[in-house]
């Protein structure tokens, strides 16, 4: 990168909403990608059959164009792209959601009245052809997920925590004289599996912090500051050593010393910064066309 590059202003990112954002496409560099929620596939009908649209929906649920209308593929190809690039997930309603087993496969015939003690939430599903409530252990096994959900644990140890919750259901199970005992093994497996598809569901979008997710957030903040890339990268050095020189002993990892930690931070931090200063010609060519 050039000398005059380091001594020009990055970009600001000021847009984090769509109700602020221009009636066209947005530029990606005012985009404070800090209040983006993920990126979106948006289906929209026209004469000819639909087109798409990629977008990005901010954390007040609104949303803006990022791209221009095209094919369900460059569409995708957009949106995965930015999303890989700021690390944000991609919603595509285009794709059908894989389903974990049929309403078939997962209701069985007990009624509320027939066990000896409340279950989690509320699993029953009414049937109408037959005017009584049924028992769904897909949506069992998501309300026993619900319970775990909200912790701080890795992915394997969340579906470990599971354990409690099972054996709660399995007691219940066994101690109803209607479910026969060769029923509840595999009725265990179904909500089980239910279970941990949800945890891992919902692990994509609740993932915990990386120290490279963190050197790009603190990048973004010394973005705000309206620096040039020679006084972004200082202050975003010196952000990051005194962040790792008082971070709290219940945030230290025990295989990893906090100046590794940092330099991956200063790393991802780095190209961050470098990327947007990258696109400064191209947001000067453009104001220079207006």
């Amino acid at each position: 990168m050039s000398k005059c590059a380091h001594q020009m202003k990055l970009p600001v990112p000021y847009l984090s909403s769509g109700k602020e954002a221009p009636q066209d496409i947005v530029p990606e560099w005012i985009i404070d990608w800090g209040s983006v929620l993920h990126l979106w596939v948006l289906e929209m009908e026209s004469d000819d059959g639909p087109v798409y649209a990629p977008c990005v929906v901010f954390c007040d649920d609104t949303w803006s164009k990022i791209g221009p209308i095209s094919s369900l593929e460059v569409v995708r190809q957009t949106c995965h792209r930015w999303a890989a690039i700021h690390d944000r997930t991609v919603r595509d309603m285009t794709r059908p959601r894989r389903q974990l087993m049929s309403q078939a496969e997962a209701t069985v015939d007990i009624e509320p009245s027939e066990l000896d003690a409340d279950l989690p939430g509320d699993p029953w599903s009414y049937d109408e052809e037959v005017g009584r409530f049924r028992l769904n252990l897909a949506c069992l096994g998501v309300e026993i997920a619900g319970e775990v959900t909200g912790s701080d644990l890795p992915i394997d140890q969340k579906a470990e925590a599971l354990g409690p919750g099972l054996a709660r259901v399995e007691s219940i199970f066994r101690s109803c004289s209607a479910i026969q005992p060769h029923h509840i093994a595999p009725w265990l497996a179904k909500v089980r599996a239910a279970a941990v598809s949800w945890l891992t569901e919902m692990d994509a979008v609740d993932v915990l912090e990386t120290d490279e997710d963190l050197g790009r957030s603190m990048a973004d903040e010394v973005r705000r500051d309206d620096l040039t890339l020679d006084e972004a990268l200082s202050r975003l050095g010196n952000d990051i050593v005194d962040f790792y020189r008082s971070l709290p002993v219940q945030e230290t990892r025990p295989n990893e010393d906090p100046f590794s930690r940092a330099r991956k931070a200063w790393s991802a931090g780095v190209d961050r910064l470098s990327y947007f200063a990258a696109l400064i010609p191209a947001q000067q060519a453009m104001e220079g066309s207006e």
